[in-house]
């Protein structure tokens, strides 16, 4: 008697249209939740002519104590002016509805005519999370294959489908829409490496490689950023990334292939043979339209560009990405006319922790380099200097062997050596508030034979006046 006087209360609050919508919604939800009687008593509200009742009633039914019943209500409202919210409660109530009964209450919503288009993908993301894999395979495959199906819903299905590769019709999928129009590629191109199983990795990732090579100039980017995670399945296919950074002909893509190519350097260990090797074909063709007025040595506005996403890429530490930087470094140093950029990345790669002996032989063949060329000296002791000041104590090692090599550096009388040895003095000094031995240093640096290096250590005062 109690809970049926309840009900009617509810009831009333429900049906008083003087009463403010918000009660009368919060009210259905409590209607929906009345066990037993619940699921009929909500279902009539469903069709009520307010829409605000009808979108809470079709929005409760799902809260019932027989959630699964609702189902078939929810999914008949997949082309109506409801279909949101009723496809909203239609995820709920299929997650307590049986896979057996699921699968062909799913597979009748998924045909053109059978509900809008945000409908129909809706079903398509439901039976790929709720069904059992061969079951949901079935349907998403079935329902790519519609004639006339929506394109986004042929997208949803691929997106959807990333996970159940594992059986052969959703292959068939993937391959068809990497065939396919631009919204399938770009869906094909979505998928994860962590959403399939590592058998199928190295398979996967030759679709995307296939995807870099489309003719479409704005799709080729997206392709390029999307094999950089699959190339530790397929090292090989990093050749497709150099193919479009060092293709002088073409010019709308060879940017996404570079900093695709950059990060899968520092990311895959595998692959920065492929940057070095992009890196020494530019090199090597880098004479081309010199000065013209369309094009100015394209191969080296790539190379710089290269060098430059490198460089940004050195703020840590890193060992490995160290060696990613000296390598490359050392393959644009063998062309006289590529020394900044070269300098530029090996001045970056040098480990200031290690021992003074390797520590001082790095800085010494950094500086040979800057033979006849004193304004690049100047700006490569200057990015040296900036790394020591930048850094935290443990990744520039220890001031009193950074001081051995200094004192061996400036003794020298090199002009490059001497900047070298002044900028480093001037950061460490810095760094140690001056302390006695930095003090001396420079001093003795003050005295040196270049006037450059003279110049660097007297604008730097230990004191202020």
């Amino acid at each position: 008697g109690r809970q049926r006087a309840a009900r009617r209360a509810v009831e009333r609050t429900i049906a008083d249209e003087k009463l403010p919508l918000h009660l009368r919604t919060a009210a259905l939800g409590r209607l929906a939740r009345i066990p037993g009687r619940g699921a009929d008593a909500v279902r009539p509200w469903t069709d009520d002519e307010d829409v605000v009742i009808a979108e809470a009633a079709l929005a409760a039914l799902p809260h019932t104590d027989r959630p699964a019943d609702a189902l078939t209500d929810l999914l008949a409202h997949a082309g109506d002016d409801r279909a949101r919210v009723a496809m909203y409660a239609a995820g709920r109530a299929a997650a307590h509805t049986r896979p057996s009964r699921l699968a062909p209450l799913l597979a009748a919503r998924t045909a053109p005519g059978t509900g809008k288009v945000t409908s129909r993908k809706e079903v398509v993301r439901l039976a790929a999370e709720l069904l059992p894999r061969a079951d949901a395979a079935a349907l998403l495959a079935d329902a790519y294959g519609q004639p006339d199906q929506h394109v986004d819903v042929r997208a949803a299905c691929v997106a959807a489908g990333t996970p159940l590769l594992g059986d052969v019709r959703m292959w068939e999928v993937a391959e068809h829409a990497a065939g396919g129009e631009r919204a399938l590629r770009i869906a094909v191109l979505r998928a994860h490496p962590t959403e399939l199983d590592p058998d199928l990795r190295p398979r996967y990732a030759r679709l995307i490689q296939d995807l870099c090579r489309t003719g479409d100039d704005t799709l080729a980017p997206l392709a390029h950023t999307a094999l950089v995670p699959w190339l530790p399945w397929a090292p090989h296919a990093a050749a497709v990334l150099v193919e479009a950074v060092t293709d002088l002909d073409r010019r709308g893509r060879w940017r996404s292939a570079a900093d695709a190519l950059v990060n899968a350097a520092l990311t895959a260990p595998d692959t920065n043979r492929a940057l070095i090797r992009a890196l020494s074909l530019l090199a090597t063709g880098e004479t081309a339209d010199d000065a013209g007025a369309e094009r100015d040595r394209p191969a080296r506005r790539r190379i710089g560009h290269l060098a430059g996403l490198l460089s940004l890429r050195s703020g840590t530490n890193d060992r490995q990405v160290a060696a990613v930087l000296a390598e490359a470094g050392r393959t644009l140093a063998t062309q006289r006319d590529l020394m900044p950029d070269a300098v530029a990345l090996l001045a970056r790669s040098l480990d200031l922790a290690a021992d003074p002996d390797p520590l001082h032989t790095g800085l010494v063949e950094l500086a040979a380099l800057h033979t006849g060329r004193p304004a690049l000296a100047a700006r490569t002791a200057a990015t040296v200097g900036r790394r020591v000041v930048g850094y935290r104590g443990a990744e520039i090692g220890d001031p009193d062997a950074l001081l051995l090599v200094v004192a061996r550096l400036a003794a020298t009388g090199d002009p490059a050596e001497g900047l070298l040895a002044a900028e480093l003095t001037v950061a460490c000094g810095l760094r140690t508030g001056w302390t006695g031995p930095w003090r001396t240093q420079l001093r003795m640096l003050r005295q040196h034979p270049c006037d450059d290096v003279r110049d660097v250590a007297y604008a730097e005062a230990t004191a202020e006046e």
